[in-house]
């Protein structure tokens, strides 16, 4: 277990923050670095350092957004686990997400099917559901699939995916991180996740933001010491 767990709280808050941030301003930052390696493309006079830089800025900006989710994703599931450290209330929070199921007669994903286009499932039947905090994190933790999902500021996925090619919008670049659409090794079998961004911030402030006044103990039958925190 951890040994003091507010500094993990304090930097499971921190964390969601940036995440709050990265809404926003990871698609302007990957906007930014296709306009410079397109750029460079269009003017072979210009040096192909600018163009190397420009994706090492994408690849870093994806890596720190991973970062935080997986970093998130483990200080929240071990926190469940420590009734001590958490109060009974936080613990048994609930999250709503999005499954998408597998499609009648497909084969689930291998770690190289994975990688590809994701047919197997049928994005056209979503099921909204509600979950436990912890079945999120071990989605993440877990995770044999991990796609960013995107969207235009302030519309749905599930509206964003649904324009009519005859939309204007679809034509613009998708600029808001709505979530990501997970499966982990077991839940492949059976449907994709989608899981918005605000929802994954909401997990992990509400542990980071969680105050334990006080713990009671006592011993099960077997001798067994048992802790609740409120």
């Amino acid at each position: 277990m951890f040994n003091e767990s507010w500094p993990w709280k304090r930097d499971l808050a921190n964390a969601a923050e940036r995440l709050e941030r990265a809404r926003l301003g990871v698609p302007a930052v990957l906007d930014q670095a296709f306009a410079c390696q397109l750029f460079t493309q269009q003017r072979p006079w210009t040096s192909q350092l600018d163009g190397a830089d420009s994706y090492e800025a994408e690849i870093e900006a994806l890596y720190l957004v991973e970062r935080d989710v997986m970093n998130g994703a483990f200080a929240v599931r071990r926190l469940i686990g420590m009734p001590s450290k958490v109060t009974k209330a936080t613990r048994e929070t609930k999250a709503r997400v999005v499954r998408y199921p597998l499609r009648v007669g497909a084969k689930a994903p291998d770690v190289w099917d994975a990688l590809g286009d994701l047919d197997m499932y049928d994005m056209e039947a979503p099921a909204e559901v509600v979950v436990t905090a912890n079945e999120v994190c071990n989605l993440f933790i877990h995770s044999l699939i991990m796609r960013f999902a995107w969207t235009l500021e302030s519309l749905a996925l599930s509206d964003w995916w649904a324009l009519d090619e005859s939309d204007p919008r679809v034509e613009r670049t998708p600029d808001e991180l709505a979530g990501w659409l997970v499966a982990s090794d077991r839940s492949s079998t059976q449907h994709l996740t989608f899981i918005p961004l605000r929802v994954l911030v909401r997990v992990m402030r509400l542990f980071a933001e969680d105050e334990v006044t006080m713990v009671t103990n006592r011993r099960d039958p077997q001798g067994r010491m048992h802790s609740t925190a409120s």
